[in-house]
């Protein structure tokens, strides 16, 4: 009898503990077998250029004179923040500026740095 007590003050005591209500697997959740792929952004760009018979680039240079014409600062900025995001992401680049002489400085001093620690190392065995 006692045990179905202690049970039921768990159950409606002063602090129930509440299921939980997201999260988890359930049934019939998820993307259905066999569905297509999502959208991508070159299927979206394809279909608006076929939908209007001009390329996607004229499209986005028109809107964006559009809104430099109609003053639409708020517009404006929205392409060119576009615009610049896309420009920035397909130009970054890695440029290596150094010479012979740096690259063999850098190997010696990796070498010494090696030897250093190795040296250490047998010393602290001993």
């Amino acid at each position: 009898m006692e045990t179905n007590q202690s049970a039921n003050k768990a159950t409606t005591g002063r602090y129930r503990v509440k299921a939980p209500t997201r999260g988890g697997r359930r049934p019939g959740a998820g993307r259905p077998k066999g569905s297509t792929a999502m959208i991508t952004g070159l299927t979206l760009i394809q279909a608006i250029e076929q939908q209007s018979n001009r390329p996607f680039e004229q499209l986005l240079a028109e809107g964006y004179s559009r809104a430099i014409a109609e003053n639409n600062n708020k517009l404006r900025l929205e392409y060119e923040r576009m615009i610049l995001a896309k420009v920035v992401s397909d130009r970054t680049t890695v440029e290596v500026t150094e010479n012979e002489d740096l690259v063999e400085a850098k190997k010696i001093a990796f070498a010494e740095a090696v030897a250093a620690l190795t040296k250490t190392t047998t010393q602290d065995k001993k």
